[in-house]
């Protein structure tokens, strides 16, 4: 559990800091500050959605009573 947090605070924050930088300072993108930190945002927020949907799913097709 301990691990899953430590790994937790600094993938995301990284992937976030790496989109945003990435999209700034490419040559062939370039993007406005503000741009890139909602961008960026928006897929660190997928990446979440994504992994908690696949958890979820595990879950519920593993156990025969959730609650």
């Amino acid at each position: 559990m301990f691990h899953a947090l430590v790994a937790g605070t600094i993938v995301f924050p990284g992937l976030f800091l790496l989109s945003k930088n990435g999209l700034k300072w490419l040559p062939g993108l370039r993007w406005e500050e503000a741009d890139a930190v909602i961008v960026s945002a928006r897929l660190v927020s997928s990446v979440q959605a994504i992994m908690a949907s696949t958890v979820g799913y595990i879950i519920s097709t593993s156990c025969k009573h959730i609650i």
